[in-house]
């Protein structure tokens, strides 16, 4: 009640103002006031931007891009595990040695109007097995250098050109049958690439379901005409590396970067972009203000940098994220895998086009008020900057750092108000 009182007495006046009691309560708490301070600092004591987060595997969404000589990534599903037998339709077990069709089942996020493309796309489908086809052993290669050597004509299986109307929740492509039944018969893997291709100056990007949000690229097998024979559904599933599931599981699906990889200017933060990445920001916060009073509002003040080379109109969620690994831990990469969910701990998110540029602000006090009683090796006093979009699309938003000029830091504007007792004198 009292922190509710105190931000709308702020929103109206000075700094000076007082929070009074007294009147409603005469027996209990004689008249006293409490003074509000609003104290701006540069409060951040490191911060940095690690490339390559979320880790190649871990995206929610699998970017498939295509912005010409700027930005073309692709998408790699592995089904390393493919059916040998099917259920007749006399519920006899038999030996597949027919498919009548193939398709890939891609789910995607439904593009709004504004993002649309203008004109129809194309997604096509290569065959990406790398390894040598007598080979017992799979391969641990996931170098995008490597794997684009592969999108070839020789290895093309299939190729679909879409309306843009046509692009809603589920697109379906068939793909070449005697490669597949190949694949089957042997017992080997069948990893397909997927490439995007647009007409020439209209770049466009699709977010494709991945393993990680349950909604992945699934193969669906029909192995007779028989309508009384069900189709076969095959998810992704990668063997490698080998007994390794850890690092295995997460290959089942994931994007390279084939063109256009940018890093972050070093006077400067960054969250999105290609490859993804997050931001870590460590705050020097007098313990005074976090111990010693009440918490009555907390922004983090971030100035924008514009970024103009991809995407610069395509507003992302930008969000601060708690971080919850222990001081101990003091590789900022691991540091940056062990975070809070967007909205968790009420840190909300902020709608921001890359190409825009000013001041935004994060408001992070219930974040700051739990560190309130802690020692920092308990509850680190950093966040996490994250994108909601991070490894599924290609925008990213720029902010000055701490190493750039004073006036354009960042810095952490605190409301607070002095621990005071209320009742008997």
């Amino acid at each position: 009640m009292l922190a509710t009182a105190a931000a709308a007495i702020f929103s109206i006046a000075a700094c000076s103002e007082k929070l009074s009691g007294g009147a409603s309560c005469p027996l209990l708490c004689p008249e006293q006031s409490a003074q509000l301070h609003d104290t701006t600092v540069l409060g951040v004591a490191y911060d940095t931007t690690i490339v390559g987060l979320p880790p190649i595997g871990a995206e929610n969404f699998l970017m498939l891009a295509s912005h010409g000589d700027t930005l073309d990534t692709r998408v790699i599903v592995r089904f390393d595990t493919l059916p040998q037998t099917f259920t007749a339709g006399n519920g006899a077990d038999s030996t597949i040695s027919h498919l009548d069709s193939a398709i890939l089942i891609i789910p995607v996020v439904k593009p709004d109007t504004a993002h649309r493309p203008k004109t129809p796309i194309t997604i096509e489908a290569y065959n990406v097995d790398s390894f040598p086809p007598d080979s017992v052993t799979l391969p641990t290669d996931t170098v995008s250098s490597v794997l684009a050597t592969l999108f070839r004509p020789g290895r093309l299986i299939g190729s679909k050109t879409f309306a843009p109307e046509s692009l809603l929740d589920t697109l379906s492509m068939s793909i070449a049958t005697d490669t597949v039944l190949n694949r089957v018969v042997k017992g080997k893997p069948l990893r397909v690439g997927f490439r995007l291709v647009t007409p020439s100056g209209q770049g466009y990007d699709l977010q494709i379901g991945s393993t990680q949000t349950a909604f992945p690229v699934t193969l669906k097998l029909k192995t007779s005409k028989d309508t009384a024979t069900h189709p076969l559904m095959v998810t992704p599933l990668s063997h490698t590396p080998l007994n390794e599931d850890f690092l295995s599981g997460p290959l089942a699906d994931y994007s390279i970067v084939v063109k256009g990889g940018f890093a972050t200017p070093g006077n400067l933060i960054g969250v999105g972009g290609v490859p993804a990445r997050r931001t870590l920001i460590r705050f020097n916060i007098p313990s005074r203000i976090v111990d010693s009073t009440t918490i009555v509002r907390a922004s983090l003040l971030l100035t924008q940098v514009p970024n103009r080379r991809v995407a610069l109109k395509d507003s992302i969620y930008v969000f601060p994220s708690a971080i919850l690994a222990q001081s101990s831990i003091t590789d900022v990469r691991t540091l940056l895998q062990f975070v809070s969910v967007a909205g968790q701990f009420g840190l909300d998110s902020v709608l921001i086009a890359p190409g825009d540029s000013g001041v935004k602000s994060f408001e992070i006090v219930n974040l700051v008020r739990t560190w309130h009683g802690n020692s920092s090796a308990i509850s680190p006093r950093a966040i996490a900057l994250r994108a909601t979009t991070e490894g599924a699309a290609p925008g990213e938003v720029d902010f000055f750092s701490s190493r750039s000029p004073v006036a354009l830091q960042p810095r952490l504007r605190i409301i607070y108000v002095p621990q005071t007792r209320f009742g008997l004198p």
